[in-house]
C-alpha cells in the first residue's frame, strides 16, 4: 500500500512530557477526542535507526483482552500512524465497553 493513500482518522500532536521536554517532529501522540490512542516516535540510534516505533494503547473505557501485536516498527511516520489507528479500532471491536 502506498503510504500516501492512508489519511489519519484521529488527531495527532507532538509529544511533550513536561515543560523541560520541548516537542519535536519525531515523537507524536494520537487522540480520539479526550482519550489517547497511542504514540509513534522515530528511532534515532541503534539497529532500528530511522524506523518509526509505534505503540497502540487500549481504550480505558473498554475491558477485556486487547489484540496483539500492540507495538512494532514501520518505515515511515504515516505507516506507524496507520498501525496505531488500526490497533485502536481493532481493540474496540474485540473488547467490551465498560458500563
Amino acid at each position: 500500500m502506498d503510504e500516501c493513500e492512508y489519511q489519519p482518522k484521529y488527531k495527532w500532536h507532538r509529544t511533550q512530557l513536561d515543560e523541560n521536554d520541548p516537542p519535536t517532529d519525531t515523537d507524536w501522540i494520537g487522540t480520539d477526542g479526550e482519550l489517547m490512542i497511542g504514540r509513534i516516535r522515530k528511532e534515532m540510534h541503534g539497529p532500528t535507526k530511522g524506523k518509526w516505533h509505534w505503540a497502540g494503547w487500549c481504550p480505558k473505557t473498554y475491558k477485556g483482552t486487547p489484540p496483539m501485536p500492540n507495538a512494532g516498527y514501520a518505515a515511515t511516520a504515516r505507516l506507524a500512524t496507520q498501525k496505531v489507528e488500526e490497533f485502536w479500532e481493532r481493540s474496540m471491536r474485540v473488547m467490551t465497553p465498560r458500563h
